[in-house]
């Protein structure tokens, strides 16, 4: 892509496998905290469960409509309300002891580190993420990707979540981007990403599972695996 300087990626389903790391994580508080003897009937149904509801609030997250303590409690609380488990202690419990482990997981998406070492020589690069702050730096130490990025701008931090212009305007600022039209946003949330991206004038790279796609803007390109973007850089 021609006369691109800085490249801003997304962090969490974008570099760091989120779903399979909190997979791993939950799995392994299923059968240590023995959530099945609570009234859950089986790991499936309940991780299910956990997905759909962390979806749902991580959407209201951005919309800045609840706050991060309502993310981190209520993912859990609301699974258990679906199967009619009421237990607040166990809910805290779980909740706190997700969030100490799952940081530490190393899962990353396919293609990663290929993509970054391939390019670390030829672009400024940085992370915007609308994470939790007490999480998205051991994300990267524990995964090895902080020693590719020269900035992090975790939205909590900055006062912004994305898909606000402000944090992008911010990140631009910050890293001494010349104009928006030399910045590409990668990302695998359209909404957020893609559409904060484009609000500033950036160009942006969307990355997805979904083989078809009506977008159809100039500025966006969509990738469904890492090794595509490689190629284009």
């Amino acid at each position: 892509m021609k006369n691109i300087t800085h490249l801003y990626f997304d962090l969490d389903h974008t570099l760091w496998d989120t779903d399979r790391n909190a997979e791993e994580s939950l799995t392994e508080l299923f059968h240590e905290l023995e959530l099945q003897s609570f009234g859950f009937p089986g790991f499936e149904k309940f991780h299910e469960a956990y997905k759909k509801n962390n979806d749902k609030l991580w959407s209201l997250y951005a919309e800045n409509k609840i706050g991060k303590e309502a993310v981190r409690v209520n993912r859990f609380k609301n699974t258990f309300q679906e199967f009619g488990i009421n237990n607040d202690y166990l809910v805290n419990k779980l909740a706190d002891q997700f969030i100490r482990i799952t940081p530490c997981k190393r899962n990353l998406i396919e293609g990663t580190i290929e993509l970054l070492e391939s390019i670390k020589e030829k672009y400024h690069l940085s992370i915007i993420t609308n994470g939790f702050k007490e999480s998205q730096h051991t994300k990267m130490q524990a995964s090895g990707l902080d020693k590719y990025f020269e900035n992090v701008f975790i939205s909590e931090v900055v006062g912004i979540n994305k898909p606000d212009p402000r944090i992008f305007r911010h990140v631009m600022d910050a890293t001494g981007a010349a104009s928006a039209q030399k910045c590409l946003m990668i990302g695998d949330t359209y909404e957020t990403d893609i559409v904060g991206a484009l609000n500033v004038g950036m160009r942006a790279a969307h990355l997805t599972s979904v083989t078809k796609t009506l977008i159809t803007h100039p500025d966006v390109i969509t990738i469904h695996h890492l090794k595509e973007l490689q190629e284009m850089l």
